[in-house]
């Protein structure tokens, strides 16, 4: 009797040891970093979760549209966590159409400012498809984030010099000013109008008309990621401490993000959605066809078609595809706004770079535009 008692006591303070420690390990150390919900799995379920939401399902759909047909031969790439939602709306289009080509192209990276440094971004991006060897094969990447001045697409197309003409960017929100770094980053008109109807019609750095932040601290199941690890099986896995926070974070909830998927996936099967997406992929694919053809003179009839038939996203429109014509589109020929008969508008041009020699011009009106958008972000 003696014996068990010292025995079965004995265990008990071996548990509570061995408890102690893993919870303190798990306190103090850090928590793996999830991929969050997977949309796919996610029922249609309709959720009414504010009008910001509302307006961002609009501007995903339309986003998407573009990015699908504008960019066919790139494997797109969703910096998570702020563009999640954006690349979780193509995996819904997919999903949808039963296109496993558009599925295969989705990707979802998760690098951040915390972890650019981190030794093991190499093998994680070689563990996501980016690497050295993927590149020579011809492979071709589109970045996708929310704003401002592309740190982490830069930072990584730097880590391969060799290939630099295969990586493009696309921002919600680039600032004009930033051309340090091969040609400046278009940003996102039709995405932004769902916010505000005179959005393309203004510098999107003036007006106080933010769209990135709102959108950006919508709710996410997962913290920012901070720092990479290697598990025993030698998969890279991006991880976070459990007590950080980023300023910019919303609010931290699985729950909420799932009605947020839900809700998606909801919206995208309604019949009135569908047809919009199917006519906007049609006129984009038509747009990028002339391009390829060098037909300027139908394409600059085909942009004032859609200025006048659906203002204000027809404007939005046609300036996003003139502002990828002149940065990542460069080649057949560039088209400017005088010549679909708008005003000059603050667009990314590579003639304005090229006169600059590859430095920024800073001005008084958009130094302080500039200034007042990342002090909104911090």
């Amino acid at each position: 009797m003696i014996e068990a008692r010292i025995k079965s006591r004995f265990t008990s303070v071996q548990k509570l040891t061995l408890f102690i420690i893993v919870f303190l390990g798990i306190l103090l150390c850090s928590t793996c970093y999830t991929a969050g919900p997977d949309i796919l799995t996610a029922s249609p379920k309709e959720h009414f979760s504010g009008k910001l939401w509302e307006k961002s399902k609009r501007g995903q759909l339309r986003t998407l549209a573009m990015l699908i047909e504008m960019y066919p031969d790139y494997e797109i790439y969703f910096l998570d966590r702020d563009a999640r939602l954006l690349g979780q709306t193509g995996l819904v289009i997919s999903q949808i159409n039963q296109d496993e080509a558009l599925k295969n192209r989705i990707h979802f990276l998760n690098v951040s400012r915390e972890n650019l440094k981190d030794p093991l971004l190499p093998d994680y991006l070689k563990q996501e498809g980016i690497s050295e060897q993927s590149l020579k094969k011809g492979k071709k990447i589109l970045f996708v984030d929310t704003g401002f001045v592309g740190s982490i697409p830069r930072h990584i197309m730097k880590l391969f010099p060799k290939h630099e003409e295969q990586f493009r960017a696309h921002m919600i929100v680039a600032a004009p000013n930033d051309r340090e770094y091969r040609s400046p980053f278009p940003s996102t008109r039709v995405f932004g109008t769902e916010f505000f109807e005179r959005y393309p019609e203004q510098d999107i750095l003036e007006g106080n008309l933010d769209v990135v932040h709102p959108y950006a601290k919508l709710p996410k199941s997962d913290r920012r990621s901070e720092f990479y690890s290697k598990s025993p099986k030698g998969k890279i896995e991006p991880q976070s401490k459990v007590d950080s926070r980023d300023y910019n974070d919303g609010e931290i909830s699985v729950e909420k993000t799932r009605q947020l998927e839900e809700d998606l996936q909801h919206f995208m099967r309604e019949s009135t959605q569908q047809i919009l997406l199917d006519e906007l992929r049609g006129q984009w694919r038509t747009a990028r066809k002339l391009w390829q053809q060098g037909d300027k003179a139908a394409l600059v009839k085909e942009l004032k078609q859609w200025m006048s038939t659906n203002r204000p996203q027809g404007l939005a429109m046609a300036l996003d595809f003139m502002e990828m014509n002149h940065t990542n589109l460069v080649g057949n020929f560039t088209i400017t706004p005088d010549e679909i008969g708008i005003k000059p508008q603050e667009i990314n041009m590579n003639e304005s770079r090229l006169k600059k020699n590859g430095l920024p011009l800073w001005n008084k009106q958009r130094c302080s535009a500039l200034i007042r958008t990342l002090l909104r972000r911090n």
